[in-house]
């Protein structure tokens, strides 16, 4: 008696991918909105610099004071966020506006050392006179050069 061996039948195996990328892309995708991004302004300023300065986590609004020729007093331009304000009246009704949109409003004011502070005083009474109760004004650790 002659007994055959049957070869039994390889399946042929696979590696399934799609659930390793669906847990990768998932992983990314939570990294991605659970993380906070810090958003430098391109405007290059001098900050000043103070012992229990802070950075901010979250702001809604920031305006920058520059040093120099030109802008509403010919003290230097004035920015709310990238954007030059021309006159002290476009930068009231720029922050109303912003007011009117989130009266939770938070604004961070971005000042360069050598500014005059007369300045920076205007610019906090036009904030408060829209109504703008959040504010803070920016300055770099001390220790921190660039």
């Amino acid at each position: 008696m002659k007994f055959r061996h049957r070869r039994k039948k390889r399946s042929a195996t696979e590696l399934n991918l799609t659930p390793m990328i669906d847990v990768v892309f998932n992983l990314l995708l939570f990294f991605m909105l659970s993380s906070t991004f810090v958003v430098q302004s391109s405007i290059k300023i001098q900050m000043p610099q103070a012992e229990g300065a802070t950075e901010l986590e979250q702001k809604d609004l920031s305006v920058t004071l520059t040093y120099g020729d030109g802008g509403p007093d010919g003290k230097g331009k004035i920015y709310v966020d990238q954007d030059e304000m021309g006159t002290m009246d476009d930068l009231t009704q720029r922050l109303l506006d912003e007011i009117k949109r989130s009266p939770q409003l938070q604004l961070l004011v971005r000042t360069d050392t050598r500014t005059d502070t007369g300045r920076l005083v205007e610019v906090l009474g036009i904030a408060d006179s829209v109504g703008i109760k959040r504010l803070g004004i920016g300055a770099e650790p001390t220790g921190n050069k660039p």
